[in-house]
C-alpha cells in the first residue's frame, strides 16, 4: 500500500481507500466494543479512556494503518525524542458534528475512514475531507466539521493528539508510544 503526501499536513492513505468498506466494519465493532466498555455511545470526549489503536489490537488493517500514522508523525516532527499518542473514534451522525474545538497539544490530526461529504474549517484554511486523508498540523487551531447533505449512516474519523518530552498525565488511559 501506498501513502502520498499531498501537502505539508496532507496525506493520502491508499490502505484507507482499498479497504474502506474493512475499515467501517472495525470501526463499527470498535465502537461497540468501546460503548459497552465505557457505558457511553459518545466515543469522541471519552478519548481520555481508551486508544483506538490498543482496543483493535489484533487487527491487521488497524495494525498497518498505525504504522502509517507514525511515520506520518515522526516525519511532521522531524526530532528525535519519545513520542506519545492519544487516538479515539469519532463517530457521528448528522446531526453531532463537531463544533468549534482545539485541542492543546503539540500536534493534532485526523484520518478519513468515511467522512461523508464534509469539510473541516479551521480559522485559516479548510480540508475537504476524502476516505483516507490523513491531516496533522499544530494543536491549539480551531476547527469544526460541517456538511453539504445530511447522511444517513455515522460519519467516521479518528482524531489523534501527539506529545513529547518528560510529562506524567495521572488523568489519562489513552496515550501510547509512537
Amino acid at each position: 500500500m501506498e501513502l502520498i503526501k499531498l501537502s505539508t499536513n496532507l496525506y493520502q492513505s491508499d490502505l484507507i481507500i482499498q479497504n474502506k468498506e474493512a475499515f467501517i466494519y472495525e470501526c463499527n465493532y470498535g465502537h461497540t466494543k468501546i460503548s459497552n466498555k465505557l457505558k457511553t455511545k459518545d466515543t469522541t470526549w471519552s478519548y481520555k479512556e481508551y486508544n483506538i489503536f490498543s482496543v483493535m489490537a489484533g487487527s491487521v488493517l488497524f495494525y498497518n494503518l498505525f504504522l502509517e500514522v507514525s511515520a506520518i508523525i515522526k516525519e511532521y516532527h522531524n526530532k528525535q525524542e519519545p513520542l506519545w499518542m492519544q487516538s479515539w473514534l469519532n463517530f457521528h451522525n448528522s446531526n453531532e458534528l463537531l463544533d468549534w474545538h482545539n485541542h492543546e497539544w503539540p500536534f493534532h490530526g485526523f484520518i478519513s475512514i468515511d467522512p461523508k461529504n464534509t469539510d473541516t474549517i479551521f480559522r485559516d484554511f479548510e480540508i475537504k475531507n476524502e476516505t483516507g486523508n490523513i491531516y496533522i498540523g499544530e494543536g491549539g487551531r480551531e476547527h469544526k466539521v460541517i456538511s453539504h447533505e445530511e447522511f444517513n449512516s455515522p460519519r467516521i474519523t479518528l482524531g489523534f493528539d501527539v506529545t513529547y518530552g518528560k510529562k506524567v498525565h495521572p488523568e489519562m488511559f489513552s496515550l501510547i508510544q509512537v
